[in-house]
């Protein structure tokens, strides 16, 4: 389920979507989230092309300018859930993820 969401060609598109500035913030807000899943006892994997864990970081980190995007991906008790990322202090955005798991 990761994959298909997280696939590279289709964060490049939607980066040239968003536009520079807002890609930016909502990579920054994603990378902080990605973080904090991957130190979550609860969350069994985390799939972000920043995370240098990350299979796709090697062409993600050559592809995509300014960011790796807002998505971010986890499996939650055999589960795999996407969430994304928005304009909020990413310490918000942390605590709203905190409640759902």
């Amino acid at each position: 389920m990761g994959e298909k969401y997280l696939d590279i060609d289709a964060l490049l598109a939607l980066s040239s979507q968003m536009g520079r500035e807002r890609w930016r913030v909502l990579s920054d807000a994603a990378q902080v989230v990605a973080n904090y899943l991957v130190c979550h006892p609860r969350v069994d994997a985390v799939r972000y092309p920043g995370l240098k864990s990350d299979p796709d970081f090697p062409r993600a980190a050559n592809t995509l300018v300014g960011g790796f995007g807002p998505l971010v991906a986890y499996c939650l008790a055999g589960e795999w859930r996407l969430w994304e990322a928005d304009e909020r202090d990413p310490r918000e955005q942390v605590m709203e993820l905190e409640s759902q798991l």
